[in-house]
């Protein structure tokens, strides 16, 4: 018996409002499109939604993701997006983990690393989860209380 393989999504495929099957504007960092919302599952984009289509409630965690981004940015923060792996030390001279076992932990799962990200950071970083990757703090640089 043979399974069927859902095709995967290709690398620029124009996405789609996941309820009324809309399609986003092409550049998402637009005025355009920054009404529309997404949510992040497991280091990948799960969801995207118009503006029509968005519940008050998902609106306003929306709302509360940007002002949370907007602080850590204001502070110093680098936004890196997820999937990301976050490491300090070299290839002669293995470091740490500062963030992205999850993802370390699907890839050894299922053996896919597709669109991973590695970032070789110095030792002193902070790393802070925030919803769809990680806020950045290199050394010398505060995050938010």
């Amino acid at each position: 018996m043979s399974r069927k393989k859902r095709p995967q999504a290709r690398i620029g495929k124009r996405l789609r409002c996941n309820r009324c099957s809309c399609y986003a504007p092409r550049d998402l960092t637009s005025k355009a499109a920054e009404n529309w919302t997404g949510k992040w599952e497991g280091g990948r984009l799960a969801l995207i939604l118009c503006p029509q289509c968005q519940t008050p409630l998902e609106n306003a965690a929306a709302e509360a993701n940007d002002a949370e981004l907007a602080v850590a940015l204001a502070d110093g923060g680098r936004f890196l997006p997820d999937p990301v792996l976050c490491i300090t030390g070299t290839m002669e001279d293995p470091g740490t983990v500062l963030y992205g076992r999850d993802h370390l932990q699907r890839i050894s799962t299922t053996g896919q690393a597709e669109n991973l990200g590695v970032v070789q950071l110095p030792a002193d970083t902070r790393c802070v989860p925030i919803t769809g990757g990680v806020m950045v703090y290199l050394p010398g640089q505060q995050a938010a209380p």
